[in-house]
């Protein structure tokens, strides 16, 4: 029997750490598991009918993240020298979030009403495929393996953003 839409929704929406996640660097992870939190803090906010209030300042808080995140990762790039072309399609993946985010935030400042979980939907999808596709660079720089291995990785990010 088919399960109801909603729950295949509620399900994608709540992120339960798994080892698909681990890249093998730990600031990586750690930030990433930190990430989770956040997403999960909004899930549990729209389960308590609080989900309104929270888009108040999920914002931010997705802002600020990204900004110390993205900076980790583009510097781990570049550390481990990642082709500058596979360092910059990362970097416009980075670009086109921070962007997403910013028109999100202006939008509700502006006086839109914006649906809690399609808010959520958008964030937990793109964290979830940038970790699960783009990131994976991470698991062989965390090895140590510089040079083919990190570029076969790179090649399996999805470019351009969408």
């Amino acid at each position: 029997m088919n399960e109801p839409m909603v729950d295949k929704t509620e399900r994608r929406m709540h992120i339960e750490w798994d080892e698909q996640f681990t890249t093998g660097m730990e600031i990586v992870d750690t930030q990433h598991r930190g990430l989770i939190h956040i997403l999960n803090g909004l899930y549990q906010s729209i389960g308590d009918g609080r989900g309104e209030a929270a888009l108040e300042g999920i914002f931010g808080e997705l802002q600020r993240y990204a900004s110390v995140h993205f900076d980790t990762e583009e510097r781990l790039l570049k550390k481990h020298g990642v082709a500058p072309h596979h360092r910059v399609g990362h970097v416009i993946r980075h670009v086109a979030y921070r962007r997403r985010i910013e028109d999100l935030k202006a939008r509700r400042e502006g006086g839109e009403r914006l649906i809690p979980i399609q808010v959520l939907a958008f964030v937990s999808d793109w964290w979830r495929e940038h970790i699960l596709t783009c990131d994976r660079i991470f698991e062989t720089l965390g090895g140590g393996v510089a040079g083919g291995k990190a570029a076969d990785a790179a090649e399996n990010c999805p470019w351009p953003a969408r």
